[in-house]
């Protein structure tokens, strides 16, 4: 894998030639430095972008150097296979049972949300999934179901609230229209903020052990 030195670091990329007028770049919530371009000469491009590439990097350091398990915005410890979180105890050893909890607990609390929303916005909808979703945080689909990432009970809860009213608004927008903003904005103003927010906690949770492992698991 070929690398490049940004300001005395050893950084390796992958590039992926494809039909492209721009060259794209991608930092994996890892650190993985991927590169999309029409060719495969693309230091020049990566030396301009250096200052970008090198913050992202730093924050993902950042976040692997977090300590305990985030939960509902909170970092907790472990001791001895175990979370103690304000007010249970999480056994880390056993995986399955631990997902299964986790599901259980983020459905109790998205449930009432997702109604309270959908019933202010005059809309329902069908279904209500939590998953593993690899690549966001919800989605909505045209037959009006909607899905969770199982990640999303390591937010705090106005991030948690914030993503229940996003799901629901498409509901009635399915795209992100300067509509489907305002419908958004009516619960959360600082919509802008809390998807910034959104971005550092993605990293902050796939750079988890614990909830690496539950993600990364058999569905």
């Amino acid at each position: 894998m070929p690398e490049i030195d940004l300001n005395g670091k050893k950084i390796q990329y992958e590039v992926s030639v494809r039909r492209v007028r721009y060259v794209r770049i991608y930092v994996s919530p890892e650190g993985k430095l991927y590169i999309v371009s029409p060719t495969r000469r693309v230091e020049r491009f990566l030396k301009e972008k250096e200052d970008w590439i090198l913050s992202k990097l730093e924050k993902i350091e950042r976040a692997k150097n977090l300590q305990g398990f985030p939960y509902l915005g909170k970092f907790y410890p472990f001791k001895n296979g175990k979370i103690f979180t304000d007010n249970k105890v999480l056994d880390v050893s056993d995986k399955r049972k631990l997902e299964k909890t986790l599901k259980n607990e983020l459905r109790t609390l998205l449930v009432p949300l997702v109604e309270e929303r959908a019933t202010s916005l005059g809309v329902k909808p069908k279904r209500i999934f939590i998953r593993k979703q690899r690549t966001r945080w919800g989605s909505c689909s045209p037959k009006g179901n909607l899905s969770f990432n199982l990640a999303m009970l390591a937010l705090p809860p106005e991030l948690i609230d914030y993503l229940v009213t996003h799901e629901v608004a498409h509901l009635i927008e399915m795209n992100h229209s300067k509509k489907f903003w305002t419908l958004v904005e009516e619960f959360h103003p600082d919509w802008r903020r809390k998807r910034k927010e959104l971005k550092d906690w993605w990293v902050i949770v796939h750079n988890n052990p614990v909830w690496r492992e539950i993600l990364e698991g058999g569905k």
